[in-house]
């Protein structure tokens, strides 16, 4: 079984607020599997996102 890994990453979005899609499809651009995640920061267009979640 894969191990869980917790990341920070940043993110850029348009719109505000995002959909959770957006948002779960660019954490998979990152080669991972969402499995739980939560936005810590806003500045600018860019989000920052702590995720947890499998290695694809």
């Amino acid at each position: 079984m894969n191990e869980i890994i917790s990341k920070t990453i940043v993110i850029k979005c348009d719109k505000l607020p995002p959909c959770v899609n957006f948002i779960e499809n660019k954490i998979k651009e990152f080669k991972i599997e969402p499995l739980r995640w939560s936005i810590v920061d806003i500045k600018n267009n860019e989000l920052t996102l702590n995720v947890n979640g499998y290695i694809l």
